[in-house]
């Protein structure tokens, strides 16, 4: 799983976003706007699955995701 597919799909359990369906799209517009000046090819990477399944877990439904945050934590996975 992609690193935005793993956003995308904690915003939609959070009830942040009704629809998965653009949602990557939006935290690929979040990740150029915060980090412009790097790759976003290069940090969307695929991440194992196992790693994937236990952060969506871990952020459950929460009541709010800071994406930029989100992002910069998911960097080194």
């Amino acid at each position: 799983m992609r690193k935005s597919q793993v956003i995308a799909t904690c915003l939609v359990n959070s009830n942040m976003i009704n629809r998965l369906t653009g949602t990557e799209e939006s935290v690929r517009q979040v990740f150029l706007f915060e980090f412009s000046k790097c790759n976003y090819l290069q940090w969307n990477c695929e991440i194992y699955d196992s790693v994937a399944e236990q952060i969506i877990k871990n952020v459950g439904r929460a009541s709010k995701i800071n994406v930029r945050k989100f992002i910069a934590d998911l960097w080194n996975k």
